[in-house]
């Protein structure tokens, strides 16, 4: 009971002071009415007697005057707003912002992955299990082709980027791949969120070399570095292809070195590419902190209806009263 008193606090104080209203009213205002008129009146003996006019008045009762200032002391504490300030609760926020930067170009189409599926099929299953398994993380979503373009906001409401990630499909944005501008870009979409104190981490997985990027690869990288942006990279498909459709492995292990991060290359296989996932997710811990929240509950209206609920019991017995008398 103590710690539940120690957590009442009232909002309006100064509304306290009121208590001693009706005292000033009764000690410092004057009680005599001046008389300015006088009328005669020739029958004034009897009409006396008959309405005992002469009778002393009723003095208030000892029980009238405690109601009275068991009701006036609950208006005033009403109106101080009394407060209740509920515990602490910890809530834990996010401190890792991560932006996974997914090739979707026409090479993606590919179904060249163990077990008949494309390389974006393939991609898709593995995404989706990362997603899954990072329940605190914020995360956001970038594609590129022949351009790059924010598919899916920073955010933790992973239903929503799994719907985003099962639209994926090969050469939506293009057949060609631009893997400076969508670094660009998903950095420019991490400086974006609101949270400035949260680690940043992208995650780039292409199948092929930079053909199409407007701003050169490096260039983003040390863009990437800048912003302290961490960046992981994934070379996913047939490392033997050869021309544009060969994987640039000493580009993707660049970005990864000049921004802090790992460079994994993943076979045609479903296993292979989970395996890279799951590294990424193990090296990458879960990151939050703890934030200890409490609200104010308002607790004026109980003393309140109290004090209505009173004013109503003493007026329905005066009702009584005078009907009986």
């Amino acid at each position: 009971m103590s710690e539940f008193l120690s957590r009442i606090d009232f909002a309006w104080p100064w509304a306290g002071l009121l208590i001693f209203l009706p005292l000033m009213g009764r000690y410092f205002l004057s009680q005599e009415r001046e008389v300015k008129e006088q009328v005669r009146v020739p029958f004034l003996p009897e009409l006396i007697d008959e309405l005992k006019l002469n009778s002393q008045p009723v003095r208030t009762s000892t029980f009238s005057n405690l109601m009275f200032w068991l009701i006036w002391l609950l208006l005033v504490v009403a109106l101080a707003r009394p407060e209740y300030l509920t515990p602490p609760q910890q809530i834990q926020k996010p401190m890792r912002d991560v932006v996974l930067i997914l090739d979707v170009s026409g090479s993606m189409a590919k179904n060249d992955v163990q077990g008949g599926i494309t390389r974006l099929q393939a991609v898709q299953d593995s995404v989706r299990k990362f997603v899954a398994a990072r329940k605190t993380d914020r995360i956001g979503l970038v594609i590129f082709a022949s351009q790059a373009w924010p598919f899916a906001p920073v955010s933790e409401d992973k239903q929503a980027l799994q719907t985003r990630i099962n639209q994926l499909a090969p050469g939506m944005i293009g057949q060609q791949t631009a893997i400076g501008d969508a670094l660009g870009v998903g950095v420019k979409l991490l400086d974006s969120t609101a949270n400035k104190d949260a680690s940043k981490l992208a995650i780039l997985l292409t199948d092929g070399n930079d053909t199409a990027s407007q701003l050169p690869p490096p260039l983003a990288a040390q863009l990437a570095a800048t912003h302290h942006v961490q960046v992981h990279t994934i070379a996913f498909g047939d490392l033997s292809s050869t021309g544009d459709d060969k994987v640039d492995l000493p580009l993707l292990q660049n970005i990864a070195q000049m921004t802090g991060g790992k460079s994994w290359t993943a076979a045609n296989t479903g296993a292979a590419l989970d395996s890279v996932w799951k590294e990424i997710d193990a090296i990458t811990p879960v990151q939050v902190k703890s934030i200890g929240w409490s609200w104010h509950l308002p607790l004026f209206q109980w003393p309140l209806l109290l004090a209505l609920g009173l004013l109503i019991v003493l007026a329905i017995g005066r009702f009584v009263r005078e009907k009986t008398a």
